[in-house]
């Protein structure tokens, strides 16, 4: 099947099956019979496209074939616009059951055309086109500022701007949700140049969008459903385009990767405005914990991907000082150790009250909360993101006086003086801390590792130049120390060393596992006494489990140990146990990546556990 008869056959399809009166709106006003035929026959389009996929062989195309793309005057090219507008349009009806069948032709139909090897690139511009045609139609054509027709950036065919003129925002929350099961399809294929024309052709429709325009329309579209949806699909569609593209901290501030990544950054302020009034007057709603949700997601991910400026993350903590403070104000102690045989936030975990899931709900945004909060912190305390004196000197100011405000909430009366490594408010404090995250794996890693950057050696600590840096970094020294954290964590686990294997052979999770566990060994045999002396208790009621007993005063902890002479042997058969297991899964060769410098901490680990002995 050639090229061209490809998107012939697949307009054919899809126009007998609209047949153009659906297309000029009378899906919108149909009964339900039209509606049940519509659908009907929607659906035997997406199994017939689909099965065409499998038909596909592009070893049948001569390679001049390949390379050929369509100019705006082929008849394939022509074909693919009505093609495009039939399917988007019916993406603004208001039946969405066929919005969603529509949305899935939509991505099938991408889906054939990168299988058949050429004429992708002009579906997903003309796909962008749609997209910045129907933004421009329904937010600010319609509203009472809005400008002629004469204004709008677009030179094109007339036949997707006659179909746009009748967007409305279904339409354009249905071309994002589009737009990104396409990324996410391209994200399988692994194919960069597909992902190159891709996040050029967003980049391109971002930057050319009136967003001040949008921002007018918002405003006058108050809390409807219609605006929160579409708040919804765009943060949505933005942080999966922000997972998906390839970063690189060298690359050059010209490519198309950097320059997307810094329009999304610039997008995040109008954002946190628009869906701001949604937040306050939808709150405990679930759309609003959604947003909230993709929000903090978003901004994660951002500082991941990107070098963001210290001024950028300042103004993020103090968002999140001003508006998220119910979740970063929640006490850390009230948090409820992980309990064996339960998935939380499960649908199949029907002995949830309204209550219990409204309160699992909260936990999740807490602990996006406060990974935010404290990435942007020790970022602005740590990194060297700061354009000079003058602004690291108040970005770290500024910083710090958020994070002792933050940890006198958690850790009232908690001062300098209490500092002990192993005094009972820090141990207390830092217990909590991982028994909130413990709930999501993903999470509980990377807030460990972003905890590794905090300093931890006293004479570090105590060359601060006031006494507020010296209060801070004590604090953080003592309640994030890296060696009672993992001590601590080892106790979730209840020392159970095939968890941690289980994490470490994860798809989603075990490159950040391992990258912890090798940072973190490291870190424990070059602070080994600290960590024997860490106060290990066994729990005589309860042989599969360990607990830790928290004493103030060193010579207590040396007591401890002498009462509870296995407290030390629970952690290290965890950590040697592991090690034989990679070992033998790598001989097995079911070892996901090369164990090497694993093996090596771990023996390492085991050196030092004899020299002990």
């Amino acid at each position: 099947m050639t090229s061209g008869k490809l998107i012939s056959r697949l307009h054919l399809l899809i126009d007998r099956c609209i047949h153009r009166r659906h297309a000029e709106g009378e899906a919108n006003s149909s009964t339900e019979p039209i509606e049940k035929d519509l659908l009907i026959s929607l659906s035997q389009v997406l199994r017939e496209i689909q099965s065409w996929i499998s038909e596909i062989n592009i070893d049948d195309y001569a390679p001049d074939q390949l390379e050929e793309t369509a100019s705006p005057e082929s008849n394939d090219h022509i074909l693919l616009e009505r093609l495009l507008a039939d399917l988007v349009g019916l993406l603004g009806v208001k039946n969405v059951h066929v919005q969603h069948l529509a949305g899935n032709i939509l991505v099938e139909v991408s889906e054939s055309l990168v299988e058949s090897g050429s004429q992708w690139d002009d579906f997903i511009r003309l796909l962008c086109d749609c997209l910045y045609l129907s933004v421009i139609y329904s937010c600010i054509v319609s509203s009472p500022t809005g400008f002629e027709d004469s204004s709008i950036d677009y030179i094109g065919s007339d036949v997707l701007k006659d179909e746009m003129e009748k967007a409305n925002g279904c339409t354009v929350s249905g071309i994002f949700r589009v737009l990104r099961n396409v990324l996410k399809r391209l994200g399988q294929e692994e194919n960069d140049e597909l992902i190159d024309v891709y996040l050029e052709s967003v980049n391109l429709t971002l930057a050319k969008i009136p967003w001040c325009r949008v921002d007018t329309h918002l405003g006058s579209i108050g809390n409807s459903e219609e605006g929160t949806v579409f708040l919804g699909s765009f943060v949505q569609f933005l942080s999966t385009v922000v997972q998906k593209v390839p970063f690189a901290e060298d690359s050059d501030a010209f490519e198309t990767t950097h320059l997307i990544l810094q329009k999304i950054i610039e997008l995040v302020p109008d954002l946190l405005r628009w869906c701001q009034p949604k937040l306050e007057s939808q709150s405990g709603s679930s759309m609003s914990r959604y947003l909230v949700h993709k929000l903090l997601v978003l901004m994660i991910r951002l500082t991941y991907q990107s070098n963001i400026k210290c001024t950028i993350l300042l103004s993020w903590l103090q968002y999140l000082q001003r508006h998220f403070q119910v979740f970063l104000q929640h006490t850390l102690t009230g948090n409820k150790p992980v309990q064996d045989n339960c998935l939380e936030g499960s649908p199949f975990f029907v002995s949830l009250s309204d209550r219990d899931v409204k309160e699992t709900h909260s936990n999740h945004l807490q602990r996006l909360s406060v990974f935010l909060f404290l990435r942007c912190s020790l970022t602005l305390f740590y990194s060297s993101r700061h354009t000079d004196k003058d602004c690291e000197f108040e970005c770290r100011k500024k910083g710090m006086e958020g994070m002792l405000k933050w940890i006198e909430q958690q850790v009232p009366g908690y001062t300098i003086s209490d500092h002990g490594t192993y005094s009972k408010k820090s141990v207390d404090f830092s217990t909590s801390f991982i028994q909130l995250f413990m709930h999501e794996d993903d999470l509980l890693f990377k807030v460990l590792l972003q905890l590794l950057s905090v300093p931890f050696d006293g004479k570090e600590l105590l060359n601060g130049e006031g006494r507020q840096d010296k209060e801070i970094y004590v604090r953080l020294s003592t309640l994030f120390n890296p060696v009672v954290l993992f001590c601590i964590f080892q106790s979730e686990l209840h020392y159970d060393h095939q968890v941690l294997l289980d994490y470490l052979i994860s798809k989603d999770i075990g490159a950040s596992c391992a990258e912890y566990l090798l940072r973190c060994l490291r870190t424990v045999c070059d602070s080994w006494t600290l960590f024997v002396e860490f106060p290990f208790e066994e729990n005589v009621n309860d042989s599969s489990s360990k607990r830790r007993r928290f004493l103030v005063e060193t010579s207590e902890v040396e007591q401890n140990r002498k009462l509870h002479p296995h407290a030390f042997e629970n952690a290290k058969d965890c950590l040697l146990s592991l090690q034989n297991s990679v070992v033998r899964l790598h001989q097995k060769k079911l070892f996901p990546y090369n164990p090497e410098a694993l093996l090596r901490r771990l023996s390492r680990f085991q050196e030092l556990c004899q020299l002990h002995e």
